[in-house]
């Protein structure tokens, strides 16, 4: 009985420091929110009140507006609420800022998307400072290679390194799901066809029913853009 109790609370300790209580109601979230658009928001919208599961939210919410000048102010607010960010240590919730920022870079200037980008970075290099391993970090720095110019520090090669260390850290199944989403994105932006084509079926066969890949086709094929 005691080695079972001594197992039981290593193994607990074990579960704790690698998939925090917070970490699993927002992981549980985007397996649901990534898989079809029938999600439900009652798990982040009960915790609103934390910084993190709020920037969560309105994320999701964001992605709802269909005027992009509209979405671009209630992201742009919801950013400067974040205030002293980079004093946290708490990897989710500077996760949760990165995001709103990669997010809004698709309806700011030019200007702005360089200095959003600087800021994802840093909040990306202080995750990996002290977790080499997470995802959503490791998933940012190759977004960050691909999408950035040449002349901007972008680096197909950095991005690929980037993208395979985001795949292999990838536990949830939301996570392959992007992984793979965002390989077919790198080799769309490469023009090889069969690569981008294999990628694509492997996310197809995550989430058949998944808005995300799909909005990444239709950008593909309507504007000949990468995500």
């Amino acid at each position: 009985m005691y080695k079972y109790l001594i197992l039981y609370i290593l193994i607990s300790i074990i579960s704790n420091s690698l998939y925090s209580f917070n970490s699993k109601d927002i992981n549980l979230f985007y397996n649901d929110y990534y898989s079809s658009n029938k999600y439900k928001t009652e798990i982040i919208k009960s915790k609103i009140s934390d910084m993190t599961y709020n920037n969560i939210y309105g994320l999701v919410y964001s992605m709802s507006l269909e005027d992009d000048k509209q979405k671009y102010l209630y992201l742009k607010d919801l950013i400067n609420k974040n205030n002293n960010y980079m004093s946290s240590n708490d990897s989710d919730y500077l996760i949760s800022v990165a995001h709103l920022m990669a997010y809004i870079v698709y309806y700011s200037s030019l200007g702005e998307k360089i200095d959003y980008g600087k800021k994802s970075k840093a909040i990306y290099e202080k995750v990996l400072s002290s977790d080499k391993n997470n995802f959503h970090a490791l998933l940012g720095v190759a977004i960050g290679y691909m999408k950035a110019p040449a002349i901007a520090g972008g680096s197909n090669k950095k991005a690929l390194e980037y993208f395979t260390l985001a795949l292999n850290n990838a536990k949830e199944n939301y996570q392959k799901y992007l992984a793979y989403t965002w390989m077919s994105q790198y080799y769309f932006k490469l023009k090889d066809v069969n690569q981008y084509d294999s990628y694509v079926k492997i996310a197809e066969s995550i989430y058949s029913s998944g808005n995300y890949l799909k909005n990444a086709i239709n950008r593909n094929i309507e504007l000949k853009k990468s995500l």
